[in-house]
């Protein structure tokens, strides 16, 4: 039957045109090696094997070499008979010919093909694995058997000599599935077997297989059949169907050389098509005569390329396709960062650079011929080829292998290919060869341009048809691709979007793609129209972690602390040790007059650093004692800047801090506040408290609690906390009287001139929080983080209005939350950051996103500043692997309120007043009456209300039948949202009335019903 009509009767069975997939679990042990292979040259010894005859149905052939065919096909076919050693040798010609081309010279193969052929003592089925099986201990003994065979049958053979062992096998390879190849499922697959994958099957101590007297040990076995081509029934008829081996090879080879494979090696299904080398469509383009070369990640992966990369900033790019004759300064592959784990490559890939067609070397019958092909044609589809015959040994262009479509020029079009690149996935997936098994997180995904992401996904035709998405000329960005959904832009809101993998904000656009070209040019800029980069650089320093200490004005650049050490950066990556052994605890700074300022304190030395742009000068002060927590600045006073120092024998002494004074410290006043060791200082314009540790200098009496803190402000009054204090701020409320709150335990504590005011409950675990003022309703708010959500309470305790904010992937939130008004409307936007490296925004009135968040920093983000650049509100971020990033992330001035750990730069710990713009004066609004979650799913609601004077307030709930369900009072205090909590644990699944009602110290009596959904 002629070829043609084979393939079209193949066609009309996998209703795609992508014929070839692999089947599930062709190869769990098809795994990379341990090492990327760096030696210029590949020494691969290579031998036949042939088994015990046999007519087994389950298998293809008798065992032994040109026995699996029926009939004589002649020599006008794929992988003519005979299989012998110049046939194997020109398989391996082809393999040093593309991978010398594909590595620009970088990698030479060198191979030998023993003459001879060895059998082994079993037939096929007796070393195959069992259909879906994962145990390969066959093919290993297989491999053990061969080795020791070739040893015995040449003693004088010096296996050191080379690196990788292939064993090629009569019978055919059980890597596709094909319609009528049933009852050929004991072939062998086509394996490389590494070092790793031989010691799941021979143990932990297997070193190789020993030959030369034990001199040397085979640590790798390659075991390939002599052809993918196979005799298939078809309409009571047997067919030839012609499917070579040079992909199969060079994927197999380039998996020793330390490639992973990117198709989904749990189920075989494509994950990046015919646009890399590591996939099943790519290796069986063509009938499997020639693959593409490797992706951009593929060749950087094994050395063979370095891409240019870029910084934050706005660029013109011309990016010249593979084979094309390069100039001076032409890119070939881009490397666009958006995190630390997280990049883009680019790159320009044109099936027919030279413009030249497709030229064919061929072996045919020990003959070296040439076939050229200017298109695309009947008798040469990558799915079918029937006027190519013999063994290709070369082409000139293997990205002919592309996708690709005559666009008006009858040029092949190709284009701009991005690759989306998560070095988290790769590393914590590579060991197990699972690098793209997830299709929604695939460590290396093609970018599909059209916005339809169809590679290995399947789908169902109407005629019933199941077919396996490979991509098409429309996954490259070019002027005038067709794609229903392209718009020939690249960015967070094009489909498909820049965003990192967790849906981040990369702030990353392309544009302005042109036609397909040889040489492509393009825009690329970060920012959009509210957020900048600044910078991106990766620190230095002793320490595992780095903490932002100041940022200064910026234009003098950023500090930051590595264990006790000071480090300034210039934000782009060239960093300064300034002064080890700067500061057991986080310098106070401020900028003054152009020039940062810095304060340290390690032992009993205040430690000084300032920094003009130019030059930095350092002094030091020793104050006798040993000092014992950060040092605070108070900023606020007229005319006069004081430096507070905290001592371990409870003084706090106050420095005056005059940088026109030859002495920029002066001591002003020792306060005596305590006999033992402080633990902290907020203060603002004079007035203070202080935080006294009893812990480390005077033990509790047995029974009673491990800590005592005491809290003292200026008018010497004091409370007692007998639990951990893990963090206190001072503010102001809307009296304008000055308020303490204490993180202790699960509870924040509100104290005010000795007496407490108020203690709220906090879910466990919360270890600091933020002060701002997120509504303008004359209150600050306390914000804080509790597993994947953001809390923001009142003064009264009761949460703000839309919050608590959930993370909507559920990750936990680290560090402490800061808060800033950067979008200008006089009410404080909320910063967090997530565990997967998401830095989220909130808008402070609406409780959502705001406008271009959440952004990316790739690794969870363990010290953040939010600070003043130029006169714009930015954000620097240093994450868990020492990457530094900045942002300007407001277009107008706003207001600063928790911008770091301690409050600010000056460690004060202070947030003044709230504004009162918007405050209520309604006694009872109904608008303001609701409850929170609505429905109920986990047994408590909390009905939430606003009165204007102090109040009474009553709650009855009924059911819809208008029976009586439950009462609820509570007294709450005016001017606040304020909630009373309902326990639904006993309440039946139903929608429930509450009429709330509000008695005022007035008289004033309002009240409002609401519907409560309860779920259970």
């Amino acid at each position: 039957m002629p070829k043609s009509l084979i393939a079209f009767l193949f066609l009309i069975c996998l209703g795609s045109l992508s014929a070839q997939k692999y089947s599930g679990n062709i190869s769990p042990f098809h795994t990379n090696s341990v090492k990327v292979f760096n030696k210029p040259t590949l020494k691969i010894l290579a031998v036949m094997v042939d088994f015990q005859q046999e007519n087994d149905a389950s298998t293809s052939g008798t065992g032994k070499f040109g026995s699996i065919y029926s009939q004589n096909y002649g020599n006008k076919i794929l992988d003519p008979l005979p299989h012998d050693a110049s046939y194997f040798q020109a398989h391996l010609d082809f393999t040093k010919n593309y991978f010398s081309k594909v590595s620009n010279g970088k990698l030479n193969v060198s191979d030998t093909v023993l003459p001879d052929i060895i059998t082994v003592s079993k037939t096929i089925r007796d070393y195959s694995p069992g259909n879906n099986s994962t145990d390969f201990s066959g093919m290993g003994n297989l491999s053990s058997e061969v080795w020791k065979l070739v040893d015995a049958k040449h003693p004088g053979l010096n296996f050191a000599d080379y690196d990788l062992f292939v064993i090629f096998h009569a019978g055919v390879g059980r890597d596709i599935t094909l319609p009528g190849s049933l009852g050929t499922e004991r072939d062998l697959p086509s394996v490389f077997l590494g070092q790793a994958a031989l010691q799941k099957i021979f143990g932990l101590s297997f070193q190789g297989f020993p030959v030369s007297g034990n001199t040397f040990n085979i640590s790798n076995s390659m075991i390939m059949p002599e052809t993918e081509s196979r005799e298939l029934s078809s309409f009571g008829q047997t067919v030839l169907f012609q499917i070579t081996t040079n992909g199969l090879l060079v994927s197999s080879i380039a998996s020793y050389l330390g490639l992973p494979d990117l198709f989904n090696t749990n189920t075989g299904l494509s994950a990046i098509g015919r646009f890399g080398l590591m996939d099943g469509q790519a290796i069986f383009s063509y009938s499997g005569l020639f693959p593409p070369e490797p992706s951009a990640w593929e060749k950087i992966y094994l050395g063979w390329a370095q891409p240019v990369t870029v910084s934050p900033g706005n660029y013109n790019i011309t990016m010249t396709a593979l084979r094309t004759p390069a100039s001076s300064g032409d890119t070939v592959i881009l490397k666009v960062p958006i995190n630390s784990s997280e990049y883009f490559l680019v790159e320009n890939r044109q099936r027919d650079a030279l413009n030249n067609g497709a030229i064919l070397t061929i072996n045919s019958a020990g003959q070296s011929i040439t076939k050229s092909f200017s298109k695309d044609a009947s008798g040469f589809y990558s799915y079918a080829v029937d006027s190519v015959y013999g063994v290709v040994t070369d082409v000139d262009e293997f990205d002919w292998s592309l996708p690709g479509q005559i666009d008006d020029t009858s040029h092949y079009a190709g284009g701009i290919l991005i690759w989306h690149i998560d070095d988290n996935v790769i590393n914590a997936n590579i060991a197990s060869d699972q690098i793209n098994n997830n299709p929604a997180d695939r460590g290396v995904e093609l970018v599909e341009a059209n916005g339809i992401k169809e590679i290995g996904y399947q789908f169902t035709t109407i005629t019933g048809d199941v077919v396996t998405g490979e991509g098409s000329y429309e996954d490259y960005f070019f002027k005038n691709n067709t794609g229903t959904l392209y718009t020939n832009i690249f960015d967070g809101n094009s489909r498909p979007n820049s965003n990192a993998h967790s849906g981040a904000n990369s702030l990353i656009s392309m544009s302005g793609f042109p036609l397909s070209s040889d040489k492509m040019s393009f825009k690329l800029a970060y920012g959009d129209s509210v957020i900048k980069p600044l910078f991106s650089s990766v620190i230095t320093g002793p320490a595992s972690t780095a903490n932002i200490v100041s940022a200064g004005n910026d234009k003098n650049g950023l500090f930051y602390m590595s264990g006790y050490d000071l480090f300034h950066t210039n934000r782009f990556g060239i960093t300064d040790t300034l002064f080890t052994g700067f500061s057991s605890f986080k310098p106070a700074s401020s900028v003054l007059n152009s020039i940062d300022y810095l304060f340290g304190a390690k032992d009993s030395i205040i430690k000084i650093c300032s920094y003009d742009g130019t030059s930095f000068k350092f002094d030091s002060l020793n104050i006798g004692k040993i000092i014992s927590c950060s040092p605070a600045l108070d900023l606020d006073l007229t005319g006069e800047k004081d430096l507070y120092i905290g001592r371990n024998d409870g003084t706090v002494l106050v420095f005056k801090f005059d940088p026109s004074s030859s002495s920029i410290l002066s001591l002003q006043k020792s306060l005596a506040v305590e006999t033992h060791l402080v633990a902290g200082i907020a203060v603002d314009a004079g007035v203070y408290s202080v935080l006294i540790n009893f812990l480390n200098d005077h033990p509790q009496p047995v029974g009673t609690s491990p800590y005592k803190f005491v809290v003292i402000d200026s008018q010497n009054k004091s409370f007692t906390i007998d639990d951990n204090v893990k963090q206190f701020g001072l503010t102001k409320n809307r009296a304008g009287n000055y308020l303490n709150i204490a993180l202790s335990g699960n509870s924040l504590y509100l104290i005010s001139s000795g007496s407490l005011v108020k203690k709220i409950a906090v879910p466990a675990g919360v270890s600091a929080f933020a002060l701002a003022d997120i509504k303008n309703d004359g209150e600050n708010y306390i914000v804080y983080k509790s597993g994947s959500q953001i809390h923001a309470v009142n003064l009264s305790g009761a949460e703000a209005s839309n919050f608590p904010f959930t993370d909507p992937d559920n990750k936990n939130f680290t560090g402490s939350p800061l808060c800033a008004d950067f979008e200008g409307d006089k009410k404080s936007e909320v910063i967090s950051f997530t565990e997967d490296g998401r830095i989220i925004a909130l808008d402070g009135g609406t409780g959502k996103y705001v406008t271009s968040f959440p952004l990316s920093s790739g690794l969870y983000v363990e010290s953040a500043s939010v600070f003043d650049d130029n006169g714009k509100i930015s954000l620097a971020v240093i994450d868990s692997g020492k990457h530094f990033y900045g942002w300007n992330i407001g277009s107008v001035s706003g207001t600063y309120f928790w911008t770091e750990s301690d409050g600010n730069s000056a460690n004060s710990s202070f947030v003044n007043s709230a504004s009162a713009s918007n405050f209520v004066n309604e006694f009872f609004p109904k608008n303001k009456v609701y409850n929170y979650p609505n429905p109920v799913y986990n047994g408590v609601t909390a009905i939430r209300y606003y009165v204007s004077e102090s109040s009474r307030i009553n709650i009855k709930i009924f059911d819809l039948a208008g029976d009586f369900v439950a009462e609820l009072n509570d007294n709450v205090q005016g001017g606040f949202e304020s909630e009373t909590i309902w326990k639904v644990n006993n309440i039946q699944s139903g929608i429930y009335l509450a009429r709330v009602e509000a008695v005022g110290q007035s008289g004033k009596t309002e009240s409002n019903v609401i519907k409560i959904a309860v779920v259970k």
